[in-house]
């Protein structure tokens, strides 16, 4: 009896070994099938319509639009300041007061003096007046073609006696819309890009033509002419990038500029008279302000000559005699320094104090160029300050630079944003500027994690109400780093699956790297999680 016992036991301990064999075995068996294989949770998101926006962040500081050091203009000493660093200030305020090194004179001799100049100056005009009416000037530099004139003619007032063609300059025609054209001056400086050659120049506006021209899509343009210096190589027909520039902002034209012929300038008689001489001949190329011909009539160059300087010795008199030197401010604005004090020597290069328009402010940032394509005038930027983390404050771009900086292989782009409102920020603080690059509102969107390649195309898994799966092609627009614009290929309410945890990346539009499952496979998982969207 005793001998069954211990075989009994001996039995079970070897089918509990077996067991244990047994069931360690399995165990391997299940871990090694599950080797590579990535567990995660399946998600459900039912499509929904979102807000979808794109932007730019750099950093920057904040500096006045306008800031003017003023300076000595004479040798002496500083007498009296009668403002402060901080005070606001009038354009023509006086700011200090300086004493010349040279105090002789009286007041009463230096007005004498400036009777003198005045006088002096008029008959000068007079004398510019008359020379003027007997000489024939070349109106702009270029050949000469058309010259019809000979010693000893007789010519009338207002007679075409030769054309001039520029051919220093070339001459650009834009378009623009009304808004822009009526902010538009003669004068303005343009930057123009060379499209076909990537080349910067630079030009002036010359011409307005208030006639509004077609330009499709129910639009109306005003034409601009830019004249801009020709260094050689550009041709009639050439396509440029034009950007208008004043005080009051930039403006870029509707199309892309294009060079017109070469332009003809007229050289007109003032006054009937006989032709003393010709100075120039067709084909020969004149500058502006070249002699072209001479009109009979007394040689006054000398009367002129003796005039001048005449003036140039009277203010020198005046120089000698002034006893001080009294500085207004050039400007409305703030007192932001003074480098000077009372009793201290200066001289005509010794910086007196600085003033700035502080209620007209701008951050010029760095863009890289990855993302500068981005930026366009007037789009509108977010500014943050951490001296006032509760303050926002909002700005637009009103420039972009048309040449890079490149530093260790990176090359950026200065942007200009101006402040709408400066508030309580103050010359040189550093803040963080979001420019609003693109953005959409209520178009379908989903989660970024949901988009993944398969042959070639941008697909998500969309479970139908049955539960069956199936991927489903679809068009993107606009990414950013937590969800995509869904174009096309689905529909308000659809149910689009995807895994929580992926395994590769994939490219989207944009350069927005996405996670997607390894190979382009379909969702997989155990567990299911249920999303409502929007999801940010």
């Amino acid at each position: 009896m005793k001998n069954k016992k211990i075989v009994l036991t001996v039995i079970i301990v070897i089918g509990l070994i077996i067991a244990v064999i047994v069931i360690n075995g399995m165990r391997k068996n299940s871990l090694a099938n599950a080797t590579g294989r990535n567990f995660s949770s399946e998600i459900e998101y039912n499509v929904v319509k979102d807000n979808i926006s794109i932007s730019v962040s750099e950093s920057g500081n904040v500096n006045p639009t306008d800031k003017r050091i003023i300076k000595s203009e004479i040798n002496g000493t500083v007498e009296n300041i009668y403002v402060t660093e901080g005070d606001s200030v009038e354009k023509d305020q006086i700011l200090t007061s300086l004493k010349s090194e040279t105090s002789s004179g009286s007041q009463t001799e230096i007005n004498s003096i400036k009777l003198n100049i005045e006088k002096s100056k008029r008959e000068l005009n007079d004398l510019y007046d008359s020379q003027n009416e007997l000489n024939i000037y070349a109106p702009v530099s270029g050949v000469v073609s058309g010259l019809s004139i000979e010693e000893e003619n007789q010519i009338s007032t207002n007679s075409n006696v030769a054309n001039i063609k520029d051919t220093d300059n070339s001459y650009i025609e834009v378009y623009f819309t009304k808004d822009q054209y009526d902010k538009i001056s003669i004068s303005d400086s343009a930057s123009i890009l060379m499209t076909k050659y990537f080349a910067t120049e630079t030009g002036t506006v010359i011409e307005k033509d208030s006639t509004p021209v077609q330009m499709g899509g129910g639009t109306f343009g005003y034409l601009v002419t830019i004249k801009m210096n020709n260094p050689g190589g550009y041709s009639v027909g050439d396509l440029a990038q034009i950007t208008v520039s004043n005080s009051q902002g930039s403006y870029q034209g509707m199309n892309m500029g294009e060079i017109i012929e070469i332009k003809e300038e007229k050289v007109i008689s003032k006054i009937n008279g006989k032709i003393k001489s010709v100075n120039t001949e067709n084909g020969k190329y004149v500058n502006k302000g070249d002699i072209i011909a001479t009109i009979e009539g007394e040689d006054i160059s000398l009367q002129i000559a003796e005039k001048q300087n005449a003036i140039e010795r009277y203010n020198s008199q005046i120089e000698d005699l002034v006893e001080g030197d009294t500085v207004f401010s050039p400007m409305k604005g703030t007192v932001l320094k003074i480098s000077v004090s009372e009793e201290e020597v200066v001289d005509r290069t010794t910086a007196l104090m600085t003033v700035a328009d502080l209620e007209n402010m701008e951050v010029i940032i760095s863009v890289d160029e990855l993302d500068i394509d981005k930026i366009k005038l007037d789009q509108p930027a977010n500014i943050t300050c951490d001296v006032y983390p509760n303050e926002k404050f909002t700005g637009k771009v009103t420039k972009i630079s048309m040449e890079g900086t490149t530093q260790s292989g990176v090359t950026t782009y200065d942007v200009t944003i101006k402040l709408d409102d400066r508030k309580s920020l103050m010359s040189g603080m550093n803040v963080d500027v979001e420019i609003l690059a693109a953005s959409k509102e209520n178009v379908l969107t989903v989660p970024i994690d949901a988009v993944h390649r398969l042959n070639g195309d941008y697909v998500v898994t969309v479970k139908d109400p049955s539960g069956n799966k199936s991927d489903v092609k679809v068009e993107l627009g606009l990414a950013t780093k937590n969800k995509v614009e869904i174009t096309s290929g689905l529909n308000e309410g659809d149910v689009v699956i995807y895994n929580a945890a992926q395994s590769s990346n994939t490219q989207m539009p944009g350069g927005m790297n996405v996670m997607v499952p390894a190979g382009g496979a379909r969702p997989g998982g155990n567990t299911v999680i249920r999303q409502e969207g929007p999801r940010q």
